[in-house]
């Protein structure tokens, strides 16, 4: 048997969010983040869907070779869906200190805790998982104790970097591990998986540092409320926001559950410093002028019932924006939700807010490498193969280019999509096989993913309403007792369609008339013939599809 290493990607490649992805190798697999990504870019409308996680048939099928589960870092792309996961699989999780106080936060929250085995992973400790011996590397983002990993395997030694830049003034002073990166280049590398999410971005990124200037202007030219909207785990951003509260004698009033939530957190285990009386109370909102408060709010990507879309429409009674506050979106824009942000971007100007974000104003920088980092990695690394992760297809097709740029020859560059199995040997690099990979949705508060039947009716509901189907029947001759009675909503305006009801009334009368006694006596059978009847005939005579719910009362 020849041995090699499976890289088996089950999300995040060719997209943003969702990065899950296993390792296998002689019988073993482990599983390196388990992330989410919000629904507006693959449903198109919400549809009531909360979150999407990836499918886990593959994990569930081949569960007995799931040693553990690693999480480079708390952000939500990479931890998010990890309930949704130990809820039908155990398996043990390893992660820093603050991604594993975060995630056991939520996961007492889903009543899951108990079934959590949780394990610190520390930066240069080294944690042996069946075939694997996986060390954490310190790698600065814009999440504290965030790691690249060093992976030895029988076959050879692989590196994840995971979400990285090299800042060389982290807020937190943590550096990248240069030194480590180029002693694995010493001793050799087989692949690299390196994040390719800026790599269409010209230059080195900037330090998490050089954000402060900025924000710091606008805190001392605000003459009223400042509200700032960031990631609620971006803590680098969250811990300057407090600093310049302080600085400009400013309560912080968090809005949000997971903001609120994360802020207590961090600070419990020591990764944020809050001074004390630094956070407001609601009553603290009623009482101070509005030039010493700060609403640090979730919801920078224009989410529709985030805490940030709620003040745009003025929906919190302790809280408005006014004529004159300062609006400051200290986040990237993720592509696909530019319709959301500019919506949001419109609601504050209606309200004569000023607005800055990332587009016009350096209040954001971004926690990933841009090209120069990403050649800096792939030198010190010196990889034989080299595999781009993170990102849509642009940024893995433009990172693959900046390896055959570097060295790296063409025939070992190698653009794996979601389901496709790349084998990895030192004798080569091959796809093996593609396995069924898609999504699941979730509604918060379900554990389970929302069917997709139910999926289809909320689209149908939302695109083309709903036809309530009303009917009197004859207990024993199961003929209609009077005329059935129609009730649309958001299908057609009953008063402006009077001629196409009417014919659906003679389409039931003839559905009934022609559905033999014995099966209108199966109640079940016949709402399903009448449904299936008058859904054929509804669509011929509108071209809509509208859920029919038919009611039948026995008289």
């Amino acid at each position: 048997m020849v041995e090699r290493l499976e890289f088996i990607p089950l999300g995040g490649l060719g997209e943003f969010g969702m990065n899950c992805a296993a390792l296998r190798c002689n019988g073993d697999m482990v599983l390196i983040d388990a992330g989410m990504t919000l629904p507006g870019r693959h449903l198109g409308t919400s549809l009531g869907v909360d979150l999407i996680v990836p499918d886990i048939t593959f994990l569930k099928e081949y569960r007995d070779q799931l040693r553990a589960i690693v999480l480079t870092h708390g952000h939500e792309d990479h931890s998010g869906g990890i309930a949704y996961i130990i809820n039908e699989i155990s398996v043990p999780i390893y992660g820093s200190r603050l991604a594993l106080g975060l995630m056991s936060s939520r996961l007492r929250e889903r009543k899951l805790a108990s079934k959590a085995e949780l394990h610190v992973l520390e930066a240069r400790k080294p944690v042996n998982l069946g075939a694997f011996t996986i060390e954490a590397l310190n790698a600065t983002h814009s999440f504290p104790e965030n790691f690249s990993l060093g992976i030895k395997t029988p076959v050879g030694t692989v590196i994840w970097t995971g979400d990285f830049k090299f800042d060389q003034t982290p807020i937190d002073r943590r550096l990248s591990d240069l030194a480590r990166l180029s002693e694995y280049g010493n001793e050799g590398v087989l692949a690299l998986f390196s994040d390719s999410t800026n790599s269409d971005v010209p230059g080195l990124s900037p330090s998490e540092f050089s954000v402060i200037g900025p924000l710091r202007t606008l805190f001392h030219e605000a003459q009223r409320k400042i509200v700032l909207s960031c990631f609620a785990s971006s803590f680098h951003r969250i811990q300057i926001v407090f600093d310049l509260a302080k600085e400009f004698d400013r309560k912080i009033f968090p809005m949000g559950r997971s903001m609120t939530s994360n802020i207590k957190q961090a600070s419990k285990l020591g990764y944020l410093r809050v001074p004390e009386g630094q956070i407001a109370t609601t009553e603290d909102l009623r009482q101070l002028p509005p030039e010493q408060i700060v609403l640090l709010a979730t919801g920078s990507q224009g989410e529709p019932r985030s805490a940030l879309s709620r003040l745009a429409v003025n929906e919190f009674s302790q809280v408005q924006v006014e004529k004159g506050d300062v609006v400051i979106l200290s986040a990237r824009i993720i592509p696909g939700n530019e319709k959301l942000i500019s919506n949001l971007v419109n609601y504050f100007y209606r309200r004569e807010a000023t607005l800055f974000d990332s587009r016009h104003s350096n209040v954001h920088v971004s926690g990933h490498g841009f090209r120069e980092d990403l050649k800096l990695m792939i030198n010190l690394t010196r990889p034989k193969y080299f595999v781009p992760i993170h990102g849509e297809y642009r940024q893995l097709k433009n990172h693959a280019l900046l390896a055959l740029d570097q060295g790296i020859p063409q025939d070992h560059i190698h653009i794996v999509e979601n389901g496709e199995i790349l084998g990895l040997a030192p004798s080569g690099a091959k796809l093996l096989d593609k396995i069924p990979v898609g999504r699941r949705f979730i509604d918060e508060g379900i554990l389970e993913a929302v069917h997709e039947v139910v999926l289809r009716d909320r689209r149908y509901l939302s695109a083309d309403g709903v036809l309530v189907v009303v009917l009197r029947m004859d207990g024993m001759s199961g003929e209609l007792s009077g005329e059935p009675d129609l009730i649309s909503r958001g299908f057609v305006l009953m008063e402006d369609s009077e001629e196409l009801m009417e014919l659906t009334r003679q389409r039931i009368a003839t559905i009934v008339s022609e559905t033999a006694l014995e099966e209108k006596r199966d109640e079940d059978l016949f709402r399903e013939i009448l449904h299936n009847g008058l859904r054929r005939f509804l669509r011929k005579q509108t071209g809509k599809r509208p859920l029919i719910l038919p009611v039948t009362i026995k008289i």
